[in-house]
């Protein structure tokens, strides 16, 4: 399996491909679907489906004309309730976005997404949002605005909850494995092209810095 990470345009977010042999998986299309596109065709990757980790601007700006195009979006059914709406702050950043539709809205807490070629959980993680998910794809986790290197996500947007975040991160995500790797929802990289990346941190690192620790 092949990951790689391509930075977005709004707030340094990370897009995710994630790819095995001839099928990938977009995780936050942040950037404009061209650009996904384009590099899948470049890697001769067909997508398999697209996954969001929550509703946010920043995270689902690509996602309308994929959608469009025919592949799938997947989102947790608590934040499928805002991803139109003025709550995905496309308004606040003033970016005109079209309605992401068809998608497909799961619930549960952790849910085992029928997408041939892969094994993804999604991992229910409220917090950030309400609907907030992670996916974990064979020992690798993509966290999006959840869990960070030695930090973790804000709570002060709409449907944000900090004592939520809190049980979400320790509680379901501190009980993964220690050496599952964490790929973040933003970086400091400053690349726009995308490229094979390295993972953020680990859990068994994040369990042991993390400030969040600080709110038990």
């Amino acid at each position: 399996m092949k990951i790689y990470r391509m930075i977005g345009e709004f707030l340094g977010e990370s897009t995710y491909i994630v790819g095995n042999g001839s099928k990938c998986l977009i995780i936050d299309p942040g950037v404009c679907a061209e650009r996904i596109i384009s590099f899948c065709k470049e890697k001769k990757c067909e997508i398999a489906a697209i996954l969001l980790t929550h509703a946010h601007i920043d995270h689902i700006y690509g996602a309308a004309e994929l959608a469009k195009r025919g592949y799938v979006v997947y989102v947790h059914k608590t934040d499928a309730s805002i991803l139109n709406g003025r709550a995905n702050l496309a308004l606040a950043l003033g970016v005109t976005m079209e309605k992401i539709e068809p998608y497909i809205a799961f619930e549960g807490d952790r849910v085992s997404l029928d997408i041939p070629g892969f094994s993804v959980e999604a991992i229910f993680t409220p917090g950030h949002t309400a609907g907030s998910v992670c996916y974990y794809i064979e020992g690798n986790l993509f966290s999006g605005d959840t869990l960070f290197s030695a930090s973790y996500g804000r709570t002060d947007l709409p449907t944000g909850d900090e004592q939520d975040l809190l049980c979400s991160v320790c509680n379901e995500l501190f009980e993964l494995p220690d050496d599952t790797k964490v790929f973040a929802g933003h970086s400091d990289v400053a690349h726009t092209s995308a490229e094979e990346c390295t993972f953020d941190t680990t859990i068994g690192k994040e369990r042991k810095v993390n400030p969040i620790l600080e709110l038990l």
